[in-house]
């Protein structure tokens, strides 16, 4: 018996795989099917709000929670159209290696606040290795700290590294990097951040594709986090990199859309110099300066080889504190795309509006998950809406855009060698992370700072209890609205079975606040 379970195990999971295989190899077919399923859904929700004879509150809850599956269903169908670009001819990238010893001169950077002496060290020494013979390596010492600036200058010593310091501070890490390119002599300029190791061939790699094309204002590289195993934190955290850089920038690059995203970069600096440098009005420096460069008819190279190890965030409140200025800065930034759109339209290409579009817009996720999570609720113990979609609409319009949504996503994903367990993580983390994406954006989009507060214990960050005090509350809630769900359900099985499932699922969700904020007891758990 054992024996005949082992055979017919084995058999479902060879036709599984093949199946796989077969959906993996036709990615660019079902990405253009699963846009249609997003646009039909689109349609039938939209239809049905239009036309449903709502009271005033039932259209108000209705409008929610349509913002909130429009928000989705717009980057599904970004996500789709980056997928489908993949699948077709690749953009060419001109390439012209320089002769042996007429390399360009380059400038590698670190710029460096309060960085602890141990990371600083590791990365200088990746820089030193690099097999490139024309670079000047360069710590950009900003610290307000005596002991931090005699950490830098010893460094610098040990090390033979030039440690440049300015005498007024402004405009933070784009401040000194600004300050640092008045001065430089060398061509280019690779950025890094303090935590971020190259690999001994990455100018060699990169500055042929500069040298190959004058309007190339810089090449991008992925970030890769090595530190996954370290805790759920950092997995969830390296595989939300990993969606971006694998999927989507693979896919911006088609559109010439690839925006620098701070570090494991190479500028050309006359570029930089021609828009006034690194954006200092925004923390998210990066993407806006892409937005001078591109409206600036300067071009972008995304590099889709990973040339550098660096440190993700392994606690929440480090990964928290990192999505809060992310996101702030980013919706900054897209205001100032939105504001541009009237009156330059033709300074960007139709799909770099919309890929900048996408780009800015998505950190609004958080309140497209709250939208989405507070729907059910209100639903299960007030009824309203008073009546949703009739079954047979669901089924054949919400099924076919969520199903094949899903496998389009793990296909491109499990193509790259990711597990379910990591491909989980990852969503789950990025979900719990949307009141601080709510509270981030709301200031971003007025052009304020977030202040942010953590709470350190036993040598690991992490919150008090109290500091998680929404998600208890919407835990409460969601369970609340499953047991009065519970005693509705006989009387109308569709509409309350469909609530109560996503009820659950957000519960589900929720309930992995506390095993993500308690890295000790994992570490310990692993062993």
């Amino acid at each position: 018996m054992p024996e005949l379970t082992k055979r017919l195990t084995e058999g479902v999971e060879g036709k599984w795989k093949a199946y796989l295989r077969f959906f993996i190899a036709k990615l660019r077919v079902f990405s253009l099917v699963t846009s249609v399923a997003i646009c039909l859904y689109f349609v039938a929700r939209v239809i049905i709000l239009s036309f449903s004879d709502y009271t005033p509150v039932e259209k108000f809850f209705g409008l929610l929670l349509l913002a909130g599956e429009t928000f989705m269903l717009a980057h599904a169908l970004g996500y789709m159209v980056n997928v489908f670009n993949l699948r077709g001819a690749e953009r060419a990238a001109p390439r012209i290696v320089p002769e042996k010893g007429a390399e360009p001169w380059v400038a590698v950077i670190v710029a460096a606040r309060h960085e602890p002496r141990d990371i600083l060290e590791s990365t200088l020494i990746t820089f030193r290795n690099l097999n490139y013979p024309h670079k000047n390596i360069y710590l950009l010492d900003d610290s307000s700290d005596r002991r931090f600036q005699e950490e830098a200058d010893e460094l610098g010593r040990l090390h033979g590294v030039t440690v440049f310091r300015r005498d007024a501070r402004h405009g933070a890490k784009a401040g000194i990097v600004n300050d640092f390119i008045a001065g430089m002599g060398e061509k280019y300029l690779a950025v890094f951040d303090a935590d971020q190791n190259p690999m001994p061939d990455f100018l060699d790699e990169i500055i042929p594709f500069l040298e190959g094309d004058p309007k190339l204002a810089f090449v991008q590289t992925p970030q890769f986090y090595s530190n996954i195993d370290d805790s759920p934190v950092a997995m969830g955290a390296g595989m939300q990199q990993a969606i971006f850089y694998e999927s989507i920038c693979e896919g911006k690059q088609q559109n010439d859309a690839m925006f620098c995203c701070g570090t494991n970069v190479v500028f050309r600096r006359p570029a930089l110099v021609s828009v006034g440098g690194f954006d200092e009005g925004s923390i998210t420096e990066d993407f806006a300066t892409s937005v001078k460069l591109h409206s600036a008819g300067f071009r972008s190279l995304y590099y889709p080889h990973v040339k550098v190890f660096g440190m993700g965030p392994d606690t929440l409140p480090a990964y928290f504190k990192q999505q809060a200025r992310w996101s702030a800065g980013t919706v900054s930034v897209f205001m100032k795309v939105l504001a541009l759109l009237p009156r330059s339209p033709g300074a960007l290409t139709p799909m770099q509006w919309v890929e900048y579009f996408l780009a800015g817009t998505y950190y609004f996720v958080g309140w497209a998950f709250f939208f989405l999570m507070i729907s059910p609720i209100v639903f299960l113990l007030f009824g309203i809406p008073s009546f949703f979609l009739r079954p047979e609409i669901y089924i054949a319009t919400f099924v076919p855009y969520f199903s094949l949504s899903l496998l389009v996503f793990y296909a491109t994903m499990h193509e790259r060698f990711y597990t379910v367990k990591q491909i989980a993580t990852g969503l789950i983390l990025g979900s719990l992370c949307f009141p601080v994406l709510m509270k981030s954006t709301l200031l971003g989009a007025f052009g304020r700072r977030m202040e942010f507060v953590i709470t350190t214990k036993g040598g690991r960050e992490r919150f008090d209890w109290k500091g998680l005090w929404p998600y208890g509350v919407m835990l409460g809630l969601n369970v609340a609205a499953i047991a009065v769900g519970a005693l509705r359900f006989r009387h109308a099985p569709y509409p309350v079975g469909v609530n109560m499932f996503w009820a659950a699922y957000h519960a589900l969700i929720l309930s992995n606040i506390f095993r993500f904020n308690n890295p000790d007891r994992e570490a310990a758990a692993r062993g």
